[in-house]
C-alpha cells in the first residue's frame, strides 16, 4: 500500500470515529432533559444555571446539560459522580474547560450544521496565547479560559449586545481581571489599561457612542490567541487599520532607528491604551511635544527642527482653511451661492489630512509638498469668497440707488398730482 493510500485510510478512520460523536451530540438534543427539571426546583446555587441557560445560544440549538457535564438526561435518579455507569462529569475544572469546548468547537464537521462561518481553530490559537500557556503548561487556573470571557450557562453570540464579548462590552470583560490589582499582582502587569482606554481616541467612540467599528482589546491583542505584542509587531498591529501610516513609517529612517533602539514604533509617539486624538502640537514645543521626548527641544537639534518645520507647514494650511471658511460662511449668510466653494473647502481639508499622514515620513519637504495643493486652493477659495462679498456689496448699492430713484419718481408723481388737483379747484 502506498504512502498516499495509508494516509487516506487513516483519515477515513478518523472521520468515521468523529462522525458518531457528532451524531450522538445531535441526537442528544432530542432527549428528555431531566437535569433541567430537577435543578429548576433546587436552591438558587443549583437552579440559577437552569434560568441562565434559557438565554444561552447552546440551548437554542438543542445542546443539553449532559453534552458538557456528562450523565444521562433521561435518568430520573440523582446523578452520582462516583458511579462510573452514569458517566457524570460534574463541574469541569478550569484547566479542562478549553478542551471540553473544543470537543465541539474544534470539530468542523459538527460545527458546520450550526454555523458554517464560525472558526474552529480557537483551541489552536488559545494554546499559543499567554492565557493558554499559563493554564495548560503551568497549571495557572487564575488566567482566562473560555468561560472567563464568554460567561457560562448564558453564552450569547459575539454579535449580540448582551454578550460579554460584544465589542463595546469587551474592554470591561478584560478589565474584570486586568484592572484587578490583587488578581494581577503575580504577573507584574499594569492595571490601568481600561482607565486609559476609556478616555482614548479608540475608547470614547466604542464605549460612549457604541461605535462597533472602533477597536476593542481583541483588535490589537487578538482574542483566543491573545499575546502581548512584541516591539517589532507594533506597527503591524496599528497598520491593520492605519495602513497608510504604517507604510510611510516603515519606509522612514525612524523605523530602522526605533527597531535598533528596541523602541515600540507607533507607541513611542502615540502611547498604547491611552492614545489621544492626534494633534499638531505633538510636533511642536512644550509638554505636548512628542519629538521633544527624544530630541533636545532646541532648533539646532536636526530631528526637533524637522518636527517644528512640519508643524509650521501644517499650521499655515490650518490658518488658511480657517480664514477661507469664515469668508465662505459670511458669503453664505448674505445669501450668495457658495456650493462650489464648499467643495473646495472639503478638498482643502482632505489635503490637510493627507499632509498629516505624510508626517509619518519624518521628512518636512514631503509634508511641504503635500500641503501645496491645499494652500493653492485655499488662496483661490478665499479670493472667490471675497469676490462674492464684493458682489453682494455692489448689489446692495445698486438696490439702494434703484430704491432712491423709485422713491423720487413716486414723490414727483405725487407732487404733480397735487398740482393738477389744485388747478382743477
Amino acid at each position: 500500500m502506498s504512502k498516499k493510500s495509508v494516509t487516506a485510510f487513516v483519515a477515513a478512520c478518523l472521520l468515521a470515529l468523529t462522525m458518531p460523536l457528532a451524531a450522538q451530540q445531535r441526537s442528544s438534543s432530542q432527549q428528555v432533559n431531566n437535569c433541567e427539571k430537577c435543578h429548576g426546583k433546587l436552591m438558587r446555587k443549583y437552579s440559577q444555571p437552569v434560568k441562565l441557560y434559557e438565554q444561552d445560544i447552546h440551548n437554542s440549538v438543542g445542546i443539553l446539560c449532559s453534552d458538557c457535564h456528562g450523565g444521562n438526561p433521561s435518568n430520573e435518579r440523582r446523578h452520582d459522580r462516583e458511579d462510573p455507569a452514569q458517566d457524570f462529569l460534574g463541574v469541569t475544572e478550569p484547566a479542562d474547560i478549553p478542551q471540553m469546548c473544543n470537543k465541539c468547537h474544534g470539530d468542523a464537521t459538527y460545527m458546520r450544521s450550526f454555523n458554517p462561518s464560525l472558526p474552529v481553530d480557537q483551541m489552536e490559537k488559545y494554546v499559543t496565547s499567554r492565557h493558554g500557556q499559563l493554564l495548560l503548561e503551568e497549571g495557572d487556573t487564575q488566567v482566562a479560559q473560555c468561560v472567563s470571557c464568554h460567561s457560562v450557562h448564558d453564552i450569547r453570540r459575539a454579535g449580540e449586545p448582551g454578550s460579554p464579548v460584544y465589542p463595546p462590552n469587551l474592554p470591561q470583560t478584560c478589565a474584570r481581571c486586568h484592572s484587578d490589582a490583587e488578581h494581577m499582582a503575580d504577573y507584574g502587569i499594569p492595571t490601568d489599561q481600561y482607565e486609559q482606554f476609556a478616555s482614548s481616541v479608540h475608547g470614547v467612540p466604542l464605549l460612549e457612542r457604541g461605535d462597533v467599528a472602533a477597536p476593542a482589546c481583541n483588535d490589537c491583542h487578538s482574542n483566543h490567541g491573545a499575546f502581548p505584542p512584541e516591539v517589532s509587531d507594533i506597527s503591524a498591529v496599528c497598520g491593520m487599520c492605519h495602513v497608510n501610516n504604517q507604510t510611510l513609517y516603515r519606509q522612514s529612517f525612524h523605523a530602522e532607528f526605533f527597531e535598533m533602539l528596541e523602541s515600540p514604533g507607533c507607541v513611542t509617539c502615540h502611547g498604547n491604551h491611552g492614545i489621544a486624538p492626534p494633534d499638531d502640537a505633538m510636533l511642536g514645543e512644550g509638554d505636548e511635544s512628542v519629538c521633544g521626548a527624544c530630541h533636545e527641544q532646541e532648533a539646532d537639534d536636526p530631528g526637533f527642527a524637522v518636527g517644528l518645520a512640519m508643524k509650521a507647514t501644517l499650521d499655515s494650511l490650518t490658518t488658511l482653511i480657517n480664514s477661507a471658511e469664515e469668508l465662505v460662511e459670511l458669503a453664505e449668510q448674505k445669501g450668495m451661492e457658495t456650493s462650489d466653494l464648499a467643495f473646495q473647502l472639503r478638498d482643502m481639508r482632505q489635503s490637510y489630512t493627507q499632509a498629516r499622514t505624510q508626517v509619518h515620513t519624518f521628512d518636512d519637504s514631503i509634508v511641504a509638498a503635500s500641503v501645496r495643493p491645499g494652500l493653492e486652493l485655499g488662496h483661490q477659495t478665499a479670493a472667490e469668497a471675497k469676490m462674492l462679498l464684493e458682489e453682494h456689496k455692489s448689489r446692495r448699492w445698486w438696490l439702494a440707488g434703484a430704491t432712491l430713484i423709485l422713491l423720487m419718481v413716486i414723490g414727483t408723481l405725487y407732487l404733480k398730482m397735487r398740482e393738477v388737483e389744485g388747478g382743477q379747484r
